[in-house]
């Protein structure tokens, strides 16, 4: 007889209390399951679990993390564990490991080594192997994943050890480097521009006690005086260290900077110093606006700059030859992976090696880049153009292999303001000051100003003549002061020459329109050549190296502008026109320049026809062991007929010698000691009533036949070429070749041309 449902229902019960008590004592015994919360049930055993089907899980949860599937990681984790780390907390952990370690994208993979089941538990064994940006390649060996049984199958007990194994016990992954000294730069010659002569303070925290017992009035002073954090992320960095013998590195200050506040910061503060060498630059800067500054890693940056090894609130290059050959000023100390608990470095994960940093020689003449700045800032102080002035910049460059011997822009800066451990007092000031300054001191004129060249392109216009076969070099023309186009039609135009006691240059050679700047004779020129084909103009140009980059490195240039008589319409709305040609041919209208574009168009001129990239880095490495030496590089040839090429040179000589045509000649009298062949150029620029800039672009050598040096010179809104630019061409000249240096111009002190009519 079968028993009653009520006799069934009882067995029923019994049973499952045998189950339970059964559960609990094998829980007791082996004192793993109380402990992850697991409890079977009769519906899935956990003898149907085997540890195949433990590697199995542990695979799914490493196969996860390689492909950075956080979520499928945390549905493999047991209850416990995940209620313990929610997913944003649980995937937070690892980003912060793996940022350290700086691990490339799909850097991680494994390998199980073995397994191994007691009970409901299964431990399984593995290897990672880490592909990163800062350690390359390394493993982590022996780690081990353990796993419980579940009503859903195997699990993961996970805990921070999971992801490095001291975690569990409060362990934190660092990166340590030691950072070598920073390479200096140097002259040409070995001359001292920046180095590591500087003094600086490291500032230790000591957090095992505060002098008032208040840390908070401590991280108050410590923020107002560093300045790169606040007291509130001190605080939580460093407050729940106190009473525990801890050492932070806060960062440097300049050795004025401690002498002023030690007292204020040891009042609240138990500090320990050190003094480090820091970068000083020699007469707050020689050519600043290419030899750049450091500064602390801009905080937009600090990824980028931390995955590359640097410490967030290391110093580095910000602007020009410190930016652009940072890694090699720097190098790079030994940098290690450690695991730190309680502070100790208890494990290392990963090294990398040191490489040490090495010194930069740039192509400058300290001597003579030190004299241009202080002619350019003279100049203004001895004139009474200076006032009315924006700017100014000079260019020295050597004529057969593009080396650039000189380069100012005015007014320039004091680097030493941006150094965080500068000892100028008024730092903050000076940088406010200039970030102002509507004449923008920290704009490098030199490479990145656009100008138009006025009748320094007269020199193009020459070549484009001459060159295309439209003129010849003695092809004659009779300037009568006037251009009314005659037969061609055009408005009424006046040569500058027209504004003086001459009025007229008579009849010209091309070269001596040249010589004498005669506008009406390029206006015809300009004309002409505009009627046979529009584009010879802009295509020498183009040869001649303007409208297009230098190719120069380690500082920014702009390409310069050119109107195109094909794409004109498109900009201006309006149709090429032979009057656009009339301004094109003496350098105004749309053109546009830079100086460096002048002066490699210069040099070229003066050494036959080569054009060279502008070299600012002349060789790199540690003393006598050169990693790099640099080389010419020729980027261009002027293409032009020797005879014309010669003509150009002659009639260029001609500008500081003829005393009929020279238009340079009158600031060159009684010049001796070298040969100087320029040419004058008067641009007009801004509105009617604006002073025109004064350009003067040159080249110089012993003798006329064998030049060195390409020299240019732009004023901006000053007068005329001849009178402003031309003679500190002279002075650059008497300086490079150690001559008796002239004094500045009697009419600089008054009694210069009424603007804008000469040349």
């Amino acid at each position: 007889m079968l028993p009653s449902a009520h006799v069934r229902s009882a067995q029923r019960i019994y049973l499952l209390t045998c189950l339970i008590v059964i559960v609990i004592l094998v829980s007791a015994c082996t004192g793993r399951t109380a402990a992850y919360g697991v409890v079977s049930t009769p519906n899935q055993p956990t003898a149907q679990l085997g540890l195949d089907d433990a590697q199995r899980t542990a695979a799914g949860f490493l196969n996860a993390w390689t492909l950075d599937d956080y979520n499928a990681m945390h549905r493999l984790l047991a209850v416990n564990s995940q209620d313990a780390y929610v997913g944003k907390d649980f995937e937070g952990l690892y980003a912060n490991v793996e940022r350290t370690m700086t691990l490339l994208s799909g850097g991680k993979s494994y390998t199980l080594t073995n397994a191994l089941r007691q009970g409901n538990t299964a431990d399984i064994a593995y290897d990672v192997t880490f592909k990163t940006q800062l350690f390359g390649v390394f493993t982590d060996s022996t780690r081990t994943l353990h796993l419980v049984s579940t009503p859903d199958g195997w699990r993961v007990a996970w805990s921070p050890g999971d992801v490095i194994a001291e975690m569990k016990d409060g362990g934190t992954l660092d990166s340590i480097q030691n950072t070598p000294n920073r390479g200096n730069i140097y002259d040409r010659d070995g001359n001292v521009i920046a180095d590591q002569n500087g003094t600086a303070i490291r500032v230790t925290l000591l957090t095992q006690s505060y002098p008032d017992g208040n840390p908070a009035d401590c991280f108050d002073e410590l923020a107002r005086v560093f300045k790169n954090r606040s007291a509130e992320q001190m605080q939580k960095a460093y407050g729940d260290r106190t009473g525990r013998d801890f050492a932070f590195d806060i960062g440097e200050l300049s050795q004025e900077t401690v002498i002023a506040e030690k007292a204020a910061l040891e009042r609240v503060c138990t500090l320990k110093y050190a003094s480090i060498p820091t970068r000083r630059y020699v007469s707050g800067g020689l050519a600043p606006h290419v030899v750049g500054y450091v500064g602390r890693i801009p905080a937009e940056a600090v990824n980028d700059w931390t995955v590359r090894g640097y410490p967030p609130d290391a110093i580095v290059g910000i602007d020009g030859i410190e930016r652009q050959w940072e890694d090699t000023l720097t190098g790079r100390g030994e940098t290690r992976l450690v695991v730190r608990l309680r502070g100790v470095v208890v494990r290392t994960l990963a090294r990398r090696d040191a490489q040490p940093s090495q010194s930069v020689y740039l192509t400058l003449d300290r001597k003579l880049q030190e004299a241009v700045q202080d002619m350019l800032k003279d100049a203004y102080a001895n004139s009474v153009w200076g006032s009315g002035s924006s700017g100014a910049a000079a260019i020295v460059m050597d004529v057969h292999t593009g080396e650039i011997l000189a380069i100012a822009s005015y007014p320039d800066f004091n680097v030493d303001a941006f150094n965080p451990n500068t000892s100028l007092k008024n730092a903050q000031e000076l940088i406010n000051a200039w970030t102002k300054d509507p004449r923008k001191p920290t704009f490098s004129r030199a490479t990145l100003g656009q100008y138009p060249p006025g009748s320094v392109f007269k020199i193009v216009s020459m070549a484009a003549a001459a060159d295309s076969g439209t003129f010849g070099l003695e092809s004659t023309y009779t300037c009568t002061g006037i251009w009314n186009g005659g037969p061609l039609g055009d408005r009424l135009r006046k040569c500058w020459i027209y504004f003086t006691p001459q009025r007229a240059h008579g009849t010209l050679t091309l070269k001596q329109a040249l010589t004498g700047s005669c506008d009406t004779c390029f206006w015809h020129v300009g004309w002409t050549l505009n009627a046979a084909n529009p584009h010879f103009l802009v295509d020498y140009a183009r040869r001649l190296g303007l409208g297009v980059p230098t190719g120069i490195k380690d500082v920014a240039e702009s390409p310069g502008a050119l109107p195109d008589p094909d794409h004109y319409e498109q900009i201006t709305g309006t149709k090429w026109r032979g009057s656009d040609a009339l301004n094109l041919v003496i350098g105004q209208g749309d053109v546009l320049v830079t100086p460096l574009q002048i002066a490699r168009m210069v040099a070229a001129i003066a050494n036959g026809g080569t054009l060279y990239q502008p070299l600012l880095v002349k060789k790199v490495g540690i003393i006598n062991e050169p990693t790099y030496i640099a080389k010419p590089i020729a980027n261009g040839n002027l293409g032009l007929k020797p005879e014309v090429l010669n003509g150009i040179r002659d009639a260029m000589c001609e500008v500081t010698t003829n005393p009929t045509l020279g238009t340079a000649t009158f600031v060159y009298r009684n010049f001796t000691g070298a040969a100087v062949c320029g040419k004058t150029g008067t641009a007009q620029a801004g509105g009617e009533f604006d002073r025109p800039h004064a350009w003067f672009a040159a080249y110089a050598g012993k003798t006329a036949d064998h030049p060195d040096i390409a020299i240019v010179v732009i004023v901006e809104h000053s007068n005329e070429g001849s009178y402003i630019a031309a003679p500190i061409v002279r002075r650059i000249v008497e300086t490079y070749y150690g001559l008796k240096i002239s004094p500045w111009p009697d009419w600089w002190r008054g009694g210069l041309p009424t603007v804008g009519t000469g040349d």
